[in-house]
């Protein structure tokens, strides 16, 4: 049974603007809660009432929510923002307003608790386990092997990501993330898991009544330190390889329990088949809608809001070029002193868009997290070899040059 058609939507938090231009185009009312330093002039413009704070707290979020419903009702609290999913399902589950289950959100936002709950489940398995301290971490070690990969539980961009190589690098990894003294109750939950081995993509839907819909597949680029670096769709599979990451895809999403909306799904497609790394409740980042707009004609948020306003889910949909690939500039470490190249970038064949972030001046860093980055350039082709290339070519006019922090 397909979801009613709500009529008025509370976005919370964010400051990005497409998700509310597609609400506004699907005739919704937009009401915006969040932090007065995220509400730019586009936000403004679209939103039919806005309740700024200085500071944004999950627990004032929530209170404020419950509210503003009593005065000024809404069907629906949605976000883009891996920092308010939860609290937007809590503002759901709390008012009784229809969305993705509030034990869905949870386990999609905390690892350990994700690999828990598909644990057993016709999904492809994978070894891990969460951990608080050095010892959970050795245990995992010895009843699994090296290497493995140790991160957050409810990290975000690629942020504090280990690949643990040896018992040596175990230490080393150890006294960067564990307190000295640190009890199972009183530390951040870390998640350890086998390093899955193998071409790394990810798989962008829309789920309508529990019916999970394959918009495209992203075929994803990371350095040395698990961060991504690029992107491409259509990713380079053959037929045989599409269905086995949609299948999987689609077998995580009900086994997880999600219901509605868009979701980005990462997975690694090893010998043993599909194995996920993660799924996310809402659009992908990094540009992502975008190229899957290029290249397949899916408006992920146009998408979204025809369906919540009660239009059908399948809306004709014409790609404007057969590929598109995004990617990133990085550098560091150092003190930038010189940064340039954009007017160069954007001249490249196929190019759509160029930026660079980091100016004279700046201090940059090895690229240890997504915002660690400092340019990104959007190609597009006749094919996903040619995309990638043109987006390579033009980061690789951006200019950025550093010298060493201590050097005189």
């Amino acid at each position: 049974m397909r979801t009613p058609a709500v009529q008025s939507v509370l976005f919370v938090g964010g400051k990005r603007t497409e998700a509310l231009e597609a609400a506004r185009t699907a005739g919704l009312q937009v009401i915006y809660l969040g932090r007065l330093g995220d509400m730019s002039d586009r936000h403004r413009q679209l939103a039919d009432a806005a309740f700024l704070f200085p500071e944004f707290s999950p627990e004032l979020a929530l209170g404020s929510a419950v509210a503003l419903h009593a005065f000024l009702p809404f069907d629906l609290a949605y976000t883009t923002g891996d920092a308010y999913l939860r609290i937007a399902a809590q503002i759901n589950d709390r008012l009784g307003l229809k969305s993705n289950p509030l034990h869905t959100v949870r386990a999609v936002d905390d690892k350990a608790l994700m690999r828990e709950v598909l644990r057993g489940k016709p999904v492809g398995q994978v070894a891990s386990a969460e951990v608080r301290n050095r010892t959970d971490l050795e245990h995992f070690a010895t009843a699994n092997g090296f290497p493995l990969i140790l991160k957050p539980s409810r990290g975000s961009a690629s942020k504090d990501i280990h690949v643990i190589s040896d018992a040596t690098s175990l230490a080393d990894t150890a006294r960067t993330a564990f307190t000295e003294g640190d009890t199972a109750e009183d530390a951040a939950p870390w998640v350890a898991e086998e390093l899955l081995d193998g071409r790394e993509f990810s798989v962008e839907t829309h789920s309508a009544a529990g019916e999970h819909q394959i918009l495209a597949v992203t075929e994803k680029f990371k350095n040395e330190h698990c961060v991504e670096i690029g992107h491409v769709v259509p990713a380079r599979v053959t037929a045989a390889e599409h269905t086995l990451l949609a299948d999987e895809t689609r077998s995580v999403l009900t086994a997880l329990g999600v219901e509605e909306g868009p979701a980005h799904t990462e997975l690694i497609l090893t010998a043993r088949g599909p194995r996920l790394i993660e799924t996310h409740t809402r659009p992908g980042g990094d540009a992502i809608v975008e190229l899957i707009k290029i290249a397949t004609g899916h408006d992920i948020h146009g998408l979204t809001f025809a369906w919540l306003s009660g239009k059908p889910a399948d809306a004709p949909f014409e790609p404007s070029a057969a590929a598109a690939a995004i990617w990133f500039r990085t550098t560091g470490p150092g003190r930038v002193t010189a940064a340039g190249g954009e007017a160069a970038a954007r001249t490249g064949e196929g190019v759509l868009f160029a930026s660079l972030s980091a100016a004279v001046g700046d201090v940059v860093r090895e690229a240890r997290s997504s915002d660690d980055r400092c340019g990104e350039a959007l190609a597009v082709g006749d094919d996903a070899d040619t995309a990638l290339r043109r987006a390579q070519a033009a980061v690789g006019r951006l200019v950025v040059e550093v010298e060493p922090l201590d050097a005189g």
